[in-house]
């Protein structure tokens, strides 16, 4: 087994950390206001969706970039296989949705730590799911100790910053979490990728999926779209607060 080469671009690096930065200001803005008792079902609804895909998505298609990007396991074909991932990001986001939503309706600390915990099982797995995505022509592996410590690592760090974010009117609370996660997300990714191991005894088929330039641009569009959600939830959302609501509604 042979360790894959990981090229530590400096402005790749810092590029990665401004993207999950943008999916971090945008979890952290949702989970502070879904709190609020005084806004409606639906947009209370919104804000949950917002922050289970600032961070799901976030984790998923940043690591895929640091992937095709800093990873060398074949310089003649390198291929990610995505339909797998697409539908585990599915049902993450429904998962995620579903935590954060019962912590949205009922913010008490069992519920935000259940919320935390569970968000941050779901976004180090997408990072490891993301790593595993990749095709070559040898057979691909990774190093699973180390691969699930640095994921059990970033899970703790989410959980905690979902804990601090959700309902929070501590600048603190809203500012610490987004600069701790996005950098540990970062790392993270970039630490993920280095445990990859190539098998050249064991030669695989490696044609399907798509090749490391359109993984580049699907990331490059996933983050534009991630900044246009960010703007035009904070744009719309200045000042707004509806008619209050029952949290049992909700």
């Amino acid at each position: 087994m042979i360790q894959a080469p990981v090229e530590y671009n400096v402005w790749y690096i810092i590029g990665v950390f401004i993207a999950n930065g943008v999916g971090c200001v945008l979890a952290v803005f949702a989970l502070v206001r879904m709190t609020d008792e005084r806004r409606s079902v639906g947009n209370r609804a919104f804000l949950v969706v917002a922050a289970a895909w600032g961070l799901i998505e976030t984790a998923r298609d940043d690591a895929l970039f640091v992937l095709a990007t800093a990873v060398h396991l074949r310089d003649d074909g390198v291929r990610f296989f995505l339909a797998p991932g697409l539908g585990l990001t599915v049902l993450a986001m429904l998962i995620a949705i579903a935590v954060l939503g019962i912590a949205a309706a009922r913010p008490r600390p069992l519920w935000t730590i259940t919320a935390g915990v569970t968000v941050g099982l779901l976004t180090g797995a997408m990072v490891v799911q993301s790593v595993l995505s990749a095709r070559t022509g040898y057979a691909v592996s990774i190093d699973v100790p180390a691969a699930v410590a640095i994921a059990a690592g970033l899970a703790v760090v989410t959980s905690v910053s979902v804990f601090l974010a959700t309902g929070t009117t501590v600048r603190w609370r809203m500012s610490v979490p987004i600069m701790v996660l996005a950098a540990c997300m970062t790392a993270a990714q970039y630490l993920l990728a280095g445990q990859i191991r190539t098998d050249l005894s064991a030669i695989v088929d490696s044609e399907i999926g798509v090749g490391a330039i359109e993984v580049i641009f699907i990331s490059a569009a996933t983050f534009f779209v991630r900044t246009l959600g960010l703007t035009v939830v904070s744009m719309t959302d200045e000042g707004r607060v509806d008619q209050p609501v029952s949290p049992d509604l909700f």
